[in-house]
């Protein structure tokens, strides 16, 4: 008897703590009223035009106050529909910069175990269980009763694209996510999403998958797929691809490295979350508890970068291949430096006509550890809360002077800059041709890299970026007060083209490579490198 009294009083206590915890999971509804109104404030305040894209400074409000009015009339209480709500008010803004994180990043129960990848010309699927490998490069026709094209558009309500890549990019990241396409598939029952695939052989194929747990599908999904060796997978990593050492190839799948985070730690920035990410996203290793030794561990991007540059140097090489894919991004002024190992005084002296417009706003200078009065003193200006900074790019000259060689040494953000200063104008080496690879996920500081290098003469070669050359720039990261969302919200406006060039939202490859091109290659996840080289060596005479 008392055993059962015990249980009962367990079983009391275990729905007291569980109802403890539910409420915990809501909120007042004028919290999350007041939450979406600090947002609004924040992206405000801090973006560099909020307002254009939905038709004006009236427009933007006339959203808010809608999206406000929702709110309330639906009596929103949880954080997590909080965060759909925004995602929806943010829609018109098509900026890839300035989002909001879902609570736990993204961490849903079920996913469905597939996954896509965007080419030139469509959608193709890239991952699927065992018994179904002889569907891998079927093109993508619909998800449900959903075409791939009204997809991409429908994505758009919830996920933003800069160009037509990158609705097809919302799709591969974000069609094995049944909570997502719930909210985009009417009536959608989730125990079963149908994939309606054109395989390899030309037949319409109907698949339905049925969602697994988030652990069993992460367990599925880092599963080693077969890849050719040649080709080194971690950051910063470069090798020889040809038994003649003519072609060298290099990887870098983030614009992270030891040059930013000692830069960061220099200037008092909080550098901790950026070290912690680099090591269990870029390198995939435990960090040293010690942090002076983690940053020491490091390797840097200029670094390596010479090193690489050296040994082409010595046997002659003539073609270089960059890989970005999937890159997405990091900080720019790392990859500053490389350019001129590459070229020297070709690099400095070329204008590349870009223009940045960067909004001061209290976000932006907490996030560089500024105050205004400091901001100015730095800038010697007299800038206040709302005001822009203008950029634009070095006129192009003749002759760089060894003033401006010191200038480029002393302010770039690099581990070795007694080895930049001793190039005095000359480049470390150049091979005849560089080659950039990118797809739908080269994006922010990776598109910066490869633009720059593109203007230098490189060609692209793979899919296009994601992200438009005149867009907005930059991640200021932001938290509301009650509900601790967190995100981020462009602090500046780029423009990289005329915005009557055609390449102005979405630059085109030299090289494209199309659906056709990966069935050529048998879908090989190294398609874009088997494609390279097999080009590489049809333009030798």
């Amino acid at each position: 008897m008392n055993n059962v009294r015990q249980s009962r009083r367990a079983l009391l206590l275990l729905t007291m703590l569980l109802a403890v915890t539910l409420v915990k999971a809501q909120l007042p509804n004028d919290s999350i009223v007041a939450d979406f109104r600090c947002f609004v404030h924040q992206l405000e305040t801090t973006h560099p035009d909020p307002y254009t894209n939905y038709g004006g400074k009236v427009y933007f409000h006339r959203t808010a106050a809608e999206t406000l009015w929702d709110l309330e009339q639906d009596s929103v209480t949880s954080s997590e529909e909080l965060c759909w709500r925004i995602r929806a008010f943010l829609a018109p803004l098509r900026d890839g910069h300035t989002q909001i994180y879902y609570p736990g990043r993204q961490s849903f129960d079920r996913l469905v175990p597939i996954r896509f990848k965007a080419a030139g010309d469509g959608v193709i699927v890239s991952r699927l269980p065992r018994e179904y490998q002889h569907l891998i490069g079927s093109r993508l026709m619909a998800i449900e009763n959903i075409q791939t094209k009204v997809l991409g558009e429908e994505m758009l309500k919830l996920y933003p694209a800069e160009n037509e890549i990158g609705k097809l990019a919302n799709i591969c990241t974000r069609g094995h996510q049944p909570v997502v396409l719930g909210r985009i598939i009417p009536n959608l029952r989730q125990d079963t999403i149908t994939y309606h695939l054109m395989s390899p052989e030309g037949k319409v194929v109907r698949l339905p998958l049925a969602p697994i747990p988030v652990e069993q599908w992460k367990e599925w999904h880092n599963e080693k797929t077969t890849q050719d060796h040649r080709f080194p997978t971690d950051n910063l990593a470069f090798a020889f691809v040809d038994k003649q050492k003519n072609t060298m190839y290099f990887r870098a799948s983030s614009i992270m490295a030891r040059d930013n985070i000692e830069y960061m730690r220099q200037t008092g920035m909080d550098f901790y979350d950026d070290l912690k990410y680099c090591y269990d996203n870029v390198f995939h290793q435990k960090m040293p508890t010690d942090t002076l030794e983690a940053i020491a561990s490091m390797p840097s991007f200029s670094e390596e970068f010479e090193k690489m540059l050296l040994q082409m140097k010595h046997h002659q090489s003539e073609n270089l291949i960059i890989d970005l894919r999937g890159n997405g991004g990091g900080w720019t002024p790392i990859t500053l430096p490389t350019l001129y190992q590459l070229w020297g005084d070709d690099y400095l002296q070329k204008n590349f006509q870009n223009y940045f417009y960067r909004l001061v706003s209290p976000l932006y200078l907490q996030k560089i550890n500024m105050t205004l009065e400091q901001f100015n003193a730095e800038n010697h200006a007299d800038y206040e809360y709302g005001d822009y900074t203008f950029y634009e790019s070095y006129e192009e000259t003749q002759t760089v002077t060894d003033e401006r060689r010191a200038q480029f040494v002393n302010s770039s953000m690099s581990c070795v800059k007694d080895k930049l200063a001793k190039q005095n104008g000359r480049p470390v080496y150049t091979p005849k041709q560089v080659y950039v690879l990118t797809d739908a996920n080269t994006f922010s500081a990776a598109f910066h890299y490869m633009f720059y290098l593109w203007k230098m003469g490189a060609k692209i070669v793979g899919v296009p970026s994601g992200q438009a050359p005149n867009t907005y720039m930059e991640v200021t990261h932001f938290s509301l007060p009650r509900t601790k969302l967190e995100g981020s919200i462009s602090n500046s406006m780029q423009l990289f083209l005329p915005a009557n060039d055609p390449n102005a939202k979405q630059v085109i490859p030299d090289i494209l490579i199309t659906c056709d091109d990966y069935k050529r290659y048998h879908f090989d996840n190294q398609t874009e490198v088997l494609y390279l080289l097999d080009y590489i060596r049809s333009q030798v005479k």
